[in-house]
């Protein structure tokens, strides 16, 4: 990612709920995950303290924090440095950081790709009638995935339904995403078909949280 003059955090107009990834300073080198509460322009950011098995991680004032997110309205990834100003767990665990003074904003290719393994069903017609079967995603973008399981006897551009589970900020949510085949591959020595699908149709609120989805497992890949 390169740096950007012209750009400033709120002219990201993000809003409530967005998905934040905080780095602490002094803490284990895993990224924690929060959501975005609100801002006072120049001031303060205000985020929802990360959470350790479901209890509030323990963070003090001064502690220097490095901030990573993805943002849809310039289809980039994002980050900057702040530091904490004030801790509160009144009405509910959330931390105030100071307002950065500089961004580094980097436009991420159409489509950003993680290496994950997923565990799915696969729902497709086939002479007539309608079969379900599961398979494994082991690559996933917001605009396609590759699968790899049994032989399916499906064909390139043929439709066909996927669903799995993603966790998002220890939310999981259940995805039911259109698709369609764009290659069939037999690896032998894996002893296993590759399929390559296209997503079609995604509501904006399943590619929101697929995009959140596939840049935690770039982060933790």
């Amino acid at each position: 990612m390169t740096a950007k003059k012209d750009i400033s955090f709120e002219a990201l107009k993000l809003l409530p709920g967005q998905v934040l990834q905080l780095e602490f300073d002094g803490y284990d080198a895993t990224r924690d995950r929060c959501t975005l509460v609100g801002y006072h322009r120049g001031r303060n950011i205000i985020v929802s303290t990360p959470t350790k098995q479901g209890v509030p991680m323990s963070v003090k004032p001064k502690n220097k924090v490095k901030v990573r997110l993805f943002v849809n309205q310039i289809n980039g990834a994002c980050a900057f440095e702040a530091t904490v100003v004030h801790v509160s767990i009144i009405p509910f665990p959330h931390l105030h950081l100071s307002w950065p003074e500089k961004l580094v904003v980097g436009e991420v290719r159409k489509s950003i790709r993680a290496t994950v393994h997923v565990v799915s069903s696969v729902m497709f017609s086939l002479e007539g009638k309608r079969h379900t079967m599961s398979a494994v995603i082991d690559d996933l973008s917001t605009h396609g995935a590759r699968i790899h399981g049994a032989d399916m006897k499906v064909k390139e551009d043929q439709e066909m339904d996927l669903v799995f589970k993603i966790e998002v900020s220890e939310i999981e949510r259940i995805l039911h995403i259109k698709s369609i085949v764009r290659s069939v591959q037999f690896n032998e020595a894996k002893g296993a078909h590759f399929y390559g699908l296209q997503f079609v149709n995604v509501e904006e609120s399943d590619k929101i949280a697929l995009h959140a989805f596939v840049l935690t497992q770039l982060h933790t890949s």
